[in-house]
């Protein structure tokens, strides 16, 4: 370290190393299904993994008034049931897309329109198609089938989602099968594509009520934030400390990670590109902490 930080930053940086710092997040629209039990355990399954998430208006009265430019990332759960998305909803959300937003469904999207003819409009967004089967199942296993470093964070290479539905799905043209499911007779767990600028990704599974264990199991919620980051589709390089790459490692990079301290996925203060904002980052941001000043 060429020099000492001004203002004491560096004992600051030393302390949250032991204690944390406010963190910041990337913005998700979670799209309501209707009903608030399910709603609020969606809700808090992407809250626990660290994202500033709005809980939006359910997904049949989306109708494109909504404002989504300061979101990186929807989420479109569907509901099981009959219901659709106004076409003007359907029409804008696939524009947002198309200019480079994420998008991430769960089962019922697909089942939606195979099984009901939804989505008539948003289908085209999605990498899947519904193969004509589905089911409550007491216990769903993915494998991985291609490695991606947004989605395999936290995850084996065989794990167990618990009970929920799930459709079967067959992948478009196209497509990345990541995981495949143990569902008989299915190809697809978690598949995904880019669509013009922006990202879908779709997971074959759905929790089924307020009380399944599916929103509160870790491996779920690991699961569905790294389709979460995945579809928000940053990158990251890694900076030496220089966080906003001025050329000097200074107060204003400490201040970054510090700022950012505690946050997951991928973002300028991840100094080191692990996907979390840590001691390690504090650390290197220290240890190159003068160059190039």
């Amino acid at each position: 370290m060429r020099r000492w930080c001004r203002n004491g930053l560096c004992l600051l940086a030393i302390g949250l190393l032991l204690v944390g710092a406010v963190v910041k997040a990337q913005q998700v629209y979670l799209l309501g299904t209707g009903y608030a039990p399910r709603d609020a355990a969606l809700y808090d399954a992407l809250t626990a993994s660290g994202f500033q998430v709005t809980l939006g208006v359910p997904y049949r009265d989306f109708n494109g008034s909504q404002n989504l430019s300061q979101y990186q990332v929807v989420v479109l759960v569907g509901a099981g049931n009959y219901d659709d998305m106004p076409p003007a909803g359907q029409d804008r959300l696939r524009e947002w897309v198309r200019n480079g937003g994420g998008l991430v469904t769960l089962e019922w999207s697909i089942w939606a329109t195979g099984e009901v003819n939804r989505f008539l409009i948003l289908r085209a967004l999605f990498p899947a198609v519904y193969d004509g089967s589905t089911r409550y199942r007491p216990s769903i296993q993915y494998r991985r089938l291609v490695s991606d470093p947004v989605l395999d964070r936290g995850l084996a290479p065989i794990f167990t989602l618990g009970e929920g539905h799930e459709s079967s799905l067959r992948a478009k043209p196209g497509a990345v099968r990541y995981y495949a499911s143990d569902y008989p007779n299915s190809e697809t767990g978690v598949i995904g594509w880019t669509y013009q600028n922006g990202r879908v990704i779709s997971l074959s599974v759905a929790p089924g009520y307020a009380l399944d264990p599916m929103p509160q199991s870790l491996t779920f919620r690991q699961l569905f934030a790294n389709a979460v980051q995945w579809a928000a589709n940053l990158t990251c390089t890694p900076s030496v400390g220089d966080v906003n790459r001025n050329g000097c490692v200074d107060d204003a990079d400490l201040l970054e990670v510090l700022f950012a301290f505690g946050t997951t996925g991928i973002s300028d203060a991840d100094v080191n590109c692990d996907g979390v904002v840590d001691d390690a980052d504090l650390l290197e941001v220290l240890f190159h902490f003068g160059n190039g000043c």
